[in-house]
């Protein structure tokens, strides 16, 4: 009985022994789990502060993006780590230069398993598109990285804790500047929003600084620059959308755009819309001193890395007026009406395209209530000028020309507004010296009308016309017509007949 118990004994004090040892091992094993978030943190704040792991980090960054990557120093606060300067050159042609960069690591976060970086930001980044040779381009085979985090070095039970997922806040940079081509963004501020993982692109805002711009307007010694005021747009892993924008230019202009930019083929495109933009910036001496006003618009661009741009623009005249030019001198003698010496443009547009080496203007729309309307197109050829337009007058205006109601302004243009009369108009020689075939044209309707149409209808108006191109004596001949002295008709005969012949060759008829 004696043995029973004790064997009965040693039986109990062996199974409360096993019962204490499995219940060592639960609470060690729940220990183990409650603790497990906490030991990856503090590995990994451990890991952080190692210069192994800034080796990592270009490993891993040559690996993503090929070319060459080096990090300066990490350098920690508490929870913040900075980087004096950083610098990236992509096997895609890209060079990324960064100084001051800051950043904080929420390790609260790694427990719900993210990276959560917090007020991330730079003193300054540069973007930079470079042309590289062939063998440049061409990157050497990315090594994987050695040793990262979720590798050997990291114990088995606690590599399921390291976080697969990234969040950023958003990144803040003072001073940013990004330059393909003949196109800069200077000293603007940047403003990445928040990103995280899977997510392929991350907007961004910029105020501040200045754009440069590939495109040198007629009589802009250099490119157009701009000032940035700001713009919204949405950064990808191949282009940069933009979705609105405003600059600023002389004399409070003011320019709102969208457009996008393909960072591997370098193709891009604009949409712009102006307005308030002094035309006097466009114009040479001389016809800053005959045309001024204001214009607006809409300007389309678009080109690719290494090319030329192409670029078309409807534009349109506010507040213009056309003063000192030699037709309108002799439209105000031809017609006695003032209102042509200083010629206020009602409207004033053009649709405006590159063809080659010539500026084509296309769509001409030029009207002054009351008096004229021209429409046509001109083409410029370094300082050439040619082209053909129709020009429309009021009855009254033409009333006072001998001939030109019925020699003249004789055609027909059904697009145009009711009540005016037409006629064509071809237009040649030099931006400093334009020509016109309408003031010879006007002379030849006067001398016709001196040989075939009555003298009443002839009037006083051919003197007038005829003077600056055959001389005061011979412009007197008109009216010595009119007199009705039968030796004086037929000099005066004689004399319109020659007058015609000098005209005629410069007289294209109709």
């Amino acid at each position: 009985m004696q043995r029973r118990s004790s064997t009965s004994q040693r039986r109990s004090s062996s199974f409360r022994w096993l019962w204490w040892l499995a219940g060592l091992i639960i609470v060690s094993g729940l220990m183990l789990v409650l603790l497990a978030p906490t030991l990856v943190t503090n590995y990994i704040r451990t890991y952080l502060r190692q210069d192994d792991f800034r080796q990592k980090a270009e490993e891993m960054t040559v690996a993503k993006l090929g070319g060459k990557a080096r990090i300066a120093q990490i350098n920690w606060n508490d929870d913040t780590a900075s980087i004096a300067d950083l610098s990236l050159e992509t096997a895609g042609g890209w060079n990324v230069d960064a100084g001051g960069i800051r950043a904080s690591l929420d390790f609260g976060a790694i427990r719900q398993g993210a990276w959560s970086i917090q007020n991330a930001g730079a003193d300054d980044l540069t973007l930079r598109r470079v042309d590289r040779m062939p063998e440049q381009t061409s990157a050497a085979e990315p090594s994987a990285p050695k040793g990262s985090m979720d590798a050997d070095s990291i114990p088995s039970f606690l590599r399921r804790y390291i976080p697969a997922e990234t969040q950023i806040s958003g990144f803040d940079i003072h001073q940013f500047v990004f330059e393909q081509g003949a196109w800069k963004i200077a000293d603007t501020q940047l403003r990445l929003g928040g990103w995280k993982s899977g997510e392929i692109s991350v907007s961004a805002k910029m105020s501040g600084g200045s754009l440069q711009t590939p495109i040198a307007a007629p009589e802009q010694k250099k490119p157009l620059k701009f000032e940035l005021a700001h713009a919204t747009l949405r950064l990808g892993d191949s282009q940069l959308q933009l979705s609105d924008a405003a600059l600023r230019w002389k004399q409070g202009s003011e320019v709102t755009l969208r457009g996008g930019v393909k960072f591997e083929t370098g193709e891009w495109q604009t949409f712009a819309h102006f307005k308030a933009v002094p035309l006097d910036e466009f114009l040479d001496p001389t016809w800053k001193q005959r045309l001024s006003g204001k214009i607006e618009g809409d300007l389309e661009m678009s080109g690719s890395h290494g090319s030329p741009p192409e670029w078309k623009t409807e534009v349109a005249l506010k507040g213009g007026a056309l003063t000192g030019l030699p037709v309108l001198d002799k439209l105000v003698t031809y017609t006695n009406t003032h209102r042509f010496k200083r010629l206020v443009l009602d409207i004033c547009s053009a649709t405006i395209r590159a063809q080659g080496d010539a500026l084509v203007i296309e769509k001409i729309v030029v009207q002054s209530n009351g008096l004229l309307r021209i429409e046509g197109a001109l083409a410029i050829r370094g300082r050439e000028v040619s082209g053909d337009l129709m020009l429309g007058v009021t009855p009254e205006t033409v009333r006072g020309i001998p001939g030109a109601e019925r020699r003249v302004f004789v055609e027909t243009n059904p697009a145009g507004p009711p009540g005016l009369q037409w006629a064509r108009v071809h237009v040649a020689g030099t931006l400093d010296a334009p020509k016109e075939d309408l003031s010879s044209r006007l002379v030849g309707a006067v001398g016709m009308s001196l040989l075939f149409d009555t003298p009443q209808e002839v009037g006083l108006g051919a003197e007038k016309l005829l003077k600056p191109v055959v001389g005061d004596e011979a412009a007197k001949v008109p009216g010595k017509v009119i007199d009705g002295a039968s030796g004086v008709i037929e000099s005066g005969v004689k004399t319109g007949a020659g007058m015609i012949n000098k005209v005629l060759p410069i007289f294209p008829g109709k």
